[in-house]
């Protein structure tokens, strides 16, 4: 699944690798560092995340809070996230 990331200074268009309740992976070259505050929307989905860590050309996020199964199933029926990131 495809995603994109805005910063303050650049987008960017890695891969939505998983995603559960608690957090999501994403793959691709120059993710946001760890730490950063983020805002992950995904069709019907919108939820605040922390990027926690960062390895190569992965990152994982943590959600600040649970996604519900019904809204996850949404979001990879319908295929479309988008990650905002502030640093």
């Amino acid at each position: 699944m495809s995603a994109s990331i805005a910063t303050t200074s650049t987008y960017q268009f890695p891969n939505l690798a998983d995603i559960s309740q608690t957090g999501a992976m994403l793959r691709g070259s120059r993710l946001p560092p760890t730490g950063s505050t983020a805002l992950l929307k995904a069709g019907p989905l919108q939820v605040l995340c922390t990027v926690v860590w960062v390895k190569g050309e992965q990152c994982g996020v943590r959600f600040d809070e649970a996604v519900t199964p019904a809204i996850l199933n949404q979001v990879h029926r319908e295929g479309a996230v988008v990650l905002k990131v502030s640093e």
